[in-house]
């Protein structure tokens, strides 16, 4: 995800707007930001007396246990994502199941490594050329 905008330039563009400086567009050219962007900020200056970015978002928090990760790391040894996940979601019915993706992002969290293919294996087809 990109960064916000500095809070300068957000204060120097609503200022330009407020004090007449032009419409919306007219003070986006100017500033090299986009028309919905200026009138984004000038709105949460009048709403919220300030230009602050508000801070990232997130998702729902992981239900992927750690400790129980770990432990099926240490269990399978040299094991892909995919066998891991088959592993974590053995006995598993419905939403307590998970996808192969988080599991990819609870293992890049506990600071392992994602291993792409097993065997040792570069891939499983032959050369395209």
């Amino acid at each position: 995800m990109a960064e916000p905008y500095p809070v300068e330039l957000r204060a120097r563009v609503v200022d330009a707007y407020e004090s007449g400086a032009g419409t919306y567009a007219m003070v986006g050219r100017r500033f090299e930001v986009g028309e919905a962007t200026v009138k984004r900020w000038v709105a949460l200056y009048r709403r919220e007396g300030h230009v602050e970015p508000r801070s990232k978002g997130s998702g729902p928090r992981s239900t992927i246990s750690l400790v129980e990760l770990e432990a099926l790391v240490t269990r399978l040894g040299d094991a892909t994502a995919n066998e891991i996940t088959v592993a974590y979601n053995k006995g598993r019915r419905g939403k307590q199941r998970v996808h192969v993706s988080s599991i990819k992002r609870a293992l890049h969290r506990a600071g392992f490594v994602v291993k792409k293919n097993g065997s040792g294996r570069s891939n499983n087809f032959g050369p395209t050329s």
